[in-house]
């Protein structure tokens, strides 16, 4: 089972912002410290050093209170379609299935970011298209292999 730092890891490297330039960008630390204090909703209020320390694993134990700050900041940030992020996630106690466990394992690779975002803002027509060319390459790829 992932670790409350590994989880919040995923959710910085998963759940990102469109720059001005149109690129994708992790949300930073300090942004995301700052966002969840100054936010009416709740009183929990988290430091940017804090914050640093549960994405380390130096901090282990934080409280219910900041869990569920952090799962709003990152629900309330996710991508159209995807899965809402929850308080249960970070604390481990959502029962994650084997494809979910897998996408996210595959969503922590830059590249493969990357390509997703890019055929999200694609047509369904366009995406079926993609997908042809990928099963190409794929088929090229194992036949390569030895």
């Amino acid at each position: 089972m992932a670790t409350l730092a590994e989880r919040l890891n995923t959710l910085f490297a998963t759940v990102v912002q469109v720059d001005a330039h149109g690129r994708r960008r992790e949300y930073s630390t300090p942004h995301v410290a700052r966002t969840i204090s100054e936010d009416p909703a709740h009183d929990t209020t988290v430091s940017r050093v804090y914050l640093a320390t549960l994405r380390s694993g130096a901090n282990t134990n934080p409280t219910i209170a900041v869990i569920r700050a952090l799962a709003k900041f990152f629900d309330e940030h996710r991508a159209p379609g995807t899965p809402h992020i929850t308080a249960a996630y970070l604390l481990g106690d959502e029962p994650e299935d084997a494809e979910e466990r897998e996408l996210r394992a595959k969503l922590a690779d830059r590249h493969v970011r990357m390509i997703a975002m890019r055929a999200g803002d694609m047509t369904p027509a366009v995406r079926k298209q993609v997908l042809k060319m990928i099963d190409v390459l794929l088929a090229e790829d194992e036949e390569q292999q030895p």
